[in-house]
């Protein structure tokens, strides 16, 4: 092989090494809340998300959070029980680690809030909630 392929391919090697240490260093969490904590069917209720980073605690195990302050283009999903679904504006808030939502529920039953960047499955290695689910009430 001449000398510049091979330079080519370790060039390619390197560069796909360091892309996907960058994407692993790059991990965000998130975890979802709602307030009131029990929402009523017509009334306002807040959506709050606070995005988090994932490191190893001291003992090797997985994994502290901390708060991330990122600019990350969030999108939530309220999903009714119905299954019909419904977007929720987020906005930044002045608390960097804060970005907030309001939505009105309109039927009582088992709501789904989730950010679905984390679909299908929804799951988490280091304890974030990016998907929860709400009991709306009458």
């Amino acid at each position: 092989m001449p000398l510049r392929r091979r330079w080519l391919v370790a060039s390619a090697a390197a560069f796909a090494f360091l892309v996907a240490a960058e994407s692993a260093a790059a991990a965000l969490e998130v975890r979802l809340t709602v307030s009131p904590a029990r929402p009523r069917v017509g009334v306002a209720s807040t959506i709050q998300l606070r995005p988090y980073t994932p490191y190893l605690r001291e003992d090797g195990s997985c994994c502290r959070l901390d708060p991330a302050d990122v600019d990350y283009p969030f999108r939530l999903e309220a999903v009714s029980p119905a299954g019909r679904v419904f977007k929720i504006r987020l906005q930044r808030t002045n608390d960097p680690f804060l970005w907030t939502g309001r939505f009105v529920f309109r039927s009582a039953g088992r709501w789904e809030v989730r950010e679905p960047h984390w679909g299908p499955r929804y799951t988490t290695s280091a304890g974030g909630r990016p998907r929860i689910v709400i009991r709306v009430r009458a």
